[in-house]
């Protein structure tokens, strides 16, 4: 192996390498184990594997080898595992994320079939023009299909927490990156297979460990801080937050900031954002981003109210709206009238 290969291994194999045991980490080690983080792991370990298979296709010296002649069987889960994941984040409550072991068993069953039936060493040219190209196409039906869950959960959940503005981002860039990796497995030659290992290790470490090594993002993303997902907080606990939560609502004017995060607030009140979320969820009956609006709704009717000669548009600036759009839409929402008709009264 020159020189050059040499470079071109090493930085195909590395992300490849570390992706595989991260994945392995989320399957197995990622104590408590959440379910979407264990989809994720499944899919990441598939869509490494089919990373690894390419790298050892483009520097094996010996063809077929031992481990290529098994067949890219395997790629057949990147989809569903992809998607499952994508619907067990954004759409918890959805019934179809209750059929996934179902959903895979059956991928199982057509790979096996596939496998016995038309075996990869029996006719490799076979394989690659047909079973592999079938393959692809399963996987980019499920990367559409996950694709159009985003965008259909970027519709429903405009008024929940900026968790959802981070998960959504997170998915995004998912999302993304592997349509560059299906881009480049499907249209590259299989004798520059080594552009999709490049590409893989180039994303990963992009993408994955920018959200990984960020706080923030990660105890949203990948939800390690699930202990009190299935336990109410007591109801005095909760009171006492919630009397906690009205002070410094009413005192320190924390709406007001446009960028004000759920991380924020759960920081003032020395508790995690989950439990903050689950106190306005299971005690009011209201997400973070409804919870704040009304209190911004309110500031703007005192200040158009007491003060006519501000713009709306000020208006809804000073009442912590971070645009026009938003402030005139949720106010009419909230009030049954836009801002314009409401200050005529006054």
């Amino acid at each position: 192996m020159g020189y050059t290969a040499q470079i071109l291994f090493f930085f195909g194999a590395i992300g490849v390498f570390n992706s595989i045991l991260i994945s392995l980490y989320f399957i197995f080690f990622n104590i408590p184990v959440h379910f979407s983080n264990r989809l994720f792991g499944f899919f990441l370990l598939f869509l490494s594997e089919r990373a690894l298979r390419s790298l050892i296709y483009f520097f094996s010296d010996t063809t077929p080898n031992a481990y290529s002649t098994f067949g890219p069987i395997t790629f057949i889960f990147i989809g569903p595992f992809l998607f499952f994941y994508v619907i067990s984040v954004l759409r918890k409550d959805s019934k179809t994320i209750s059929y996934w072991k179902y959903h895979i068993l059956f991928w199982i069953v057509i790979a096996l079939g596939i496998h016995f039936i038309y075996p990869f060493r029996a006719d490799p040219i076979f394989w690659k023009r047909n079973i592999l190209v079938a393959i692809n196409i399963q996987w980019l039906c499920y990367l559409l299909a996950s694709i159009y869950v985003l965008f259909k959960t970027k519709e429903r959940e405009k008024e929940k927490t900026d968790y959802f503005s981070e998960v959504r981002l997170w998915i995004l860039c998912l999302l993304s990156g592997t349509l560059i990796l299906w881009t480049i497995f499907f249209f590259v030659d299989l004798s520059f297979f080594i552009i999709g290992s490049i590409t893989f290790s180039v994303l990963f470490y992009s993408f994955f460990l920018y959200f990984f090594f960020r706080k923030k993002q990660v105890s949203s993303i990948f939800q390690n801080d699930i202990k009190y997902a299935d336990k109410k907080i007591d109801d005095n606990k909760a009171n006492t937050l919630l009397e906690q939560l009205y002070v410094y609502m009413r005192d320190q004017k924390p709406y007001r900031n446009p960028t004000l995060k759920s991380l924020d607030v759960a920081a003032q009140l020395n508790i995690s954002t989950h439990q903050l979320s689950q106190v306005l969820n299971d005690n009011l009956g209201k997400s973070f981003t409804s919870f704040v609006n009304e209190y911004r709704i309110e500031e703007a009717k005192r200040i158009i109210r007491d003060d006519t000669k501000y713009t709306l548009e000020a208006i809804g600036n000073e009442s912590g709206f971070n645009s026009k759009s938003t402030f005139y839409t949720t106010f009419k929402r909230m009030v049954g009238k836009t801002p314009a008709k409401y200050k005529e009264q006054f």
